[in-house]
């Protein structure tokens, strides 16, 4: 088992080494034809996010760092909660692939705690994380807000009386969070993280980057991570 949970790992890791691939891929599709048509366009990444907070680093850290405890006490009640709906509505809770997952990584800790555990933090709470920020929020959510504007604009250009604006941001919200929920394939946390998806959106519109959100989301995965590591280490285990 813990030879398949660093496989999977690495899988994690090239399917989200995919996931930017066509996040800038696109973002550069999109750049050229809009230059090709004679609009200003550059190939800067700054319009999916990577870009300095507004109020600055350490204010965008300091948001996120808090906006992800806030997020990790909301999940420990809606969690549950989500779980008990679900098995009332007669759907499994089971999950396929996160359950066998963090087995494996802990059995893996278990065994090869020097090199599990940095491995298990650098992916689930670094590079998983950023990637997912980047791709989700940068690119779809972000995407889909500034598509969202430009058909809401009049023709002096301007967002017709902040309406427009609104409709957008909740759109392109509602969508990129359900893609994001959807894909972790997690019944029992999908409103979890639904919702969390949605915060984020939020909090990306607001700060005008990814920094914060990306703090907020690895804030949020330390939770498990600190679970798989404790198990693995046995001090989760009940005493003999």
């Amino acid at each position: 088992m813990p030879e398949r949970a660093a496989e999977s790992l690495l899988l994690v890791v090239l399917q989200d080494l995919v996931l930017v691939v066509l996040a800038v891929g696109f973002f550069w599709i999109g750049v050229s034809v809009a230059r090709g048509l004679g609009r200003p366009a550059r190939y800067s990444l700054t319009p999916l996010g990577l870009s300095k907070p507004s109020g600055g680093y350490l204010v965008g850290v300091g948001i996120g760092l808090l906006f992800g405890l806030g997020a990790l006490v909301v999940s420990l009640a809606l969690s549950p909660l989500s779980a008990y709906v679900l098995q009332q509505l007669g759907y499994s809770t089971d999950t396929a692939i996160q359950g066998p997952l963090m087995e494996g990584l802990s059995a893996w800790t278990e065994e090869s705690p020097a090199t599990a555990i940095p491995l298990v933090v650098a992916v689930v709470v670094l590079f998983g994380p950023a990637v997912e920020e980047f791709f989700f929020r940068g690119a779809i959510f972000g995407g889909l807000y500034r598509l969202g504007l430009l058909f809401s604009r009049d023709k002096a250009g301007a967002v017709r009386g902040g309406v427009g604006e609104k409709v957008s941001f909740a759109i392109s919200a509602l969508l990129s969070s359900a893609l994001f929920a959807l894909a972790h394939l997690a019944p029992a946390i999908l409103a979890v993280l639904f919702v969390l998806a949605i915060a984020l959106c939020a909090l990306y519109r607001r700060t005008g980057s990814l920094l914060p959100c990306f703090v907020a989301h690895a804030t949020f995965n330390s939770f498990p991570v600190l679970l798989i590591i404790l198990n693995g280490l046995g001090a989760l285990s009940a005493p003999a």
